[in-house]
Protein backbone atom coordinates (compact mmCIF):
# COMPACT_ATOMS: atom_id res chain seq x y z
CA UNK A 1 0.00 0.00 0.00
CA UNK A 2 2.83 2.15 0.72
CA UNK A 3 4.33 1.92 -2.83
CA UNK A 4 1.13 2.89 -4.24
CA UNK A 5 0.56 5.78 -2.34
CA UNK A 6 4.58 6.87 -3.16
CA UNK A 7 3.66 6.47 -6.79
CA UNK A 8 -0.19 8.41 -6.83
CA UNK A 9 1.60 10.97 -4.70
CA UNK A 10 4.07 11.47 -7.48
CA UNK A 11 2.10 11.39 -10.49
CA UNK A 12 -0.59 13.98 -8.80
CA UNK A 13 2.13 15.99 -7.80
CA UNK A 14 4.54 16.42 -11.12
CA UNK A 15 2.62 15.02 -13.97
CA UNK A 16 1.44 17.48 -16.61
CA UNK A 17 -0.67 17.33 -19.23
CA UNK A 18 0.99 19.31 -21.48
CA UNK A 19 3.91 17.72 -20.82
CA UNK A 20 1.89 13.79 -21.52
CA UNK A 21 0.61 16.01 -24.90
CA UNK A 22 4.24 16.42 -26.06
CA UNK A 23 5.18 12.37 -25.02
CA UNK A 24 1.96 11.70 -27.79
CA UNK A 25 3.77 14.01 -30.05
CA UNK A 26 6.78 12.38 -29.50
CA UNK A 27 5.71 9.27 -30.22
CA UNK A 28 3.61 9.40 -32.75
CA UNK A 29 6.55 11.18 -34.92
CA UNK A 30 9.30 9.30 -34.22
CA UNK A 31 11.51 11.93 -33.17
CA UNK A 32 11.93 14.76 -30.69
CA UNK A 33 12.90 16.87 -33.58
CA UNK A 34 9.81 16.57 -35.89
CA UNK A 35 7.49 16.72 -32.61
CA UNK A 36 9.09 19.34 -31.76
CA UNK A 37 8.44 21.28 -35.65
CA UNK A 38 4.85 19.62 -35.28
CA UNK A 39 3.91 21.35 -31.69
CA UNK A 40 6.03 25.00 -32.82
CA UNK A 41 7.70 24.72 -29.71
CA UNK A 42 11.52 24.09 -29.78
CA UNK A 43 13.10 21.07 -29.07
CA UNK A 44 15.33 21.77 -25.93
CA UNK A 45 11.35 22.36 -24.75
CA UNK A 46 10.15 18.94 -25.88
CA UNK A 47 13.49 17.09 -24.12
CA UNK A 48 13.07 18.14 -20.91
CA UNK A 49 9.05 18.06 -21.08
CA UNK A 50 9.98 14.32 -21.49
CA UNK A 51 13.07 14.55 -18.93
CA UNK A 52 10.77 15.64 -16.63
CA UNK A 53 7.97 12.78 -17.03
CA UNK A 54 10.54 10.37 -16.79
CA UNK A 55 11.67 12.27 -13.32
CA UNK A 56 8.15 12.03 -11.89
CA UNK A 57 7.45 9.12 -12.68
CA UNK A 58 11.05 7.01 -12.13
CA UNK A 59 11.57 5.59 -15.25
CA UNK A 60 12.34 5.87 -18.80
CA UNK A 61 9.18 6.76 -21.27
CA UNK A 62 11.54 6.34 -24.01
CA UNK A 63 13.76 4.41 -26.04
CA UNK A 64 16.44 6.33 -28.10
CA UNK A 65 18.02 5.01 -30.94
CA UNK A 66 19.53 6.73 -34.10
CA UNK A 67 16.63 6.00 -35.78
CA UNK A 68 14.12 8.12 -33.60
CA UNK A 69 12.52 7.43 -30.42
CA UNK A 70 10.04 4.99 -29.60
CA UNK A 71 8.03 4.10 -26.48
CA UNK A 72 9.01 1.58 -23.86
CA UNK A 73 6.76 -0.55 -21.78
CA UNK A 74 6.35 2.31 -19.05
CA UNK A 75 5.89 5.14 -22.15
CA UNK A 76 3.21 2.62 -23.61
CA UNK A 77 1.23 2.11 -19.64
CA UNK A 78 1.39 6.31 -19.84
CA UNK A 79 0.23 7.24 -23.15
CA UNK A 80 -2.85 4.19 -22.63
CA UNK A 81 -4.01 6.13 -20.00
CA UNK A 82 -2.82 9.52 -21.39
CA UNK A 83 -5.31 8.90 -24.31
CA UNK A 84 -7.72 7.89 -22.21
CA UNK A 85 -7.74 11.27 -20.48
CA UNK A 86 -7.53 13.47 -23.67
CA UNK A 87 -10.80 11.73 -25.13
CA UNK A 88 -12.71 12.52 -22.04
CA UNK A 89 -11.33 15.82 -21.51
CA UNK A 90 -12.38 16.63 -25.37
CA UNK A 91 -15.48 15.01 -24.89
CA UNK A 92 -16.27 17.04 -21.84
CA UNK A 93 -15.45 20.36 -23.60
CA UNK A 94 -17.77 18.84 -26.10
CA UNK A 95 -20.48 18.91 -23.34
CA UNK A 96 -19.22 22.27 -21.97
CA UNK A 97 -19.86 23.81 -25.23
CA UNK A 98 -23.51 22.18 -25.73
CA UNK A 99 -24.26 23.24 -22.37
CA UNK A 100 -23.24 27.18 -23.02
CA UNK A 101 -24.93 26.78 -26.55
CA UNK A 102 -27.75 24.39 -27.17
CA UNK A 103 -27.70 24.51 -30.74
CA UNK A 104 -24.77 23.19 -30.95
CA UNK A 105 -23.69 19.72 -30.47
CA UNK A 106 -24.13 15.98 -32.80
CA UNK A 107 -26.84 14.44 -33.03
CA UNK A 108 -26.42 10.51 -34.18
CA UNK A 109 -28.88 8.16 -35.48
CA UNK A 110 -29.15 4.64 -35.17
CA UNK A 111 -30.86 2.19 -37.42
CA UNK A 112 -31.14 -1.76 -38.17
CA UNK A 113 -30.27 -1.24 -41.45
CA UNK A 114 -32.00 -0.87 -44.83
CA UNK A 115 -35.59 -1.57 -45.19
CA UNK A 116 -36.50 -3.85 -47.78
CA UNK A 117 -40.60 -3.50 -48.72
CA UNK A 118 -41.37 -7.31 -50.39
Amino acid sequence: MGQAVHWTERADRRVKLRNLHILLAVVQAGSMGRAAKQLAISQPVVSKSIADLEDALGVPLLDRTAQGVEATAYGRALLDCGTVVFDDLRRGMQEIAFLSDPTVGELRIGGAGPFIDA
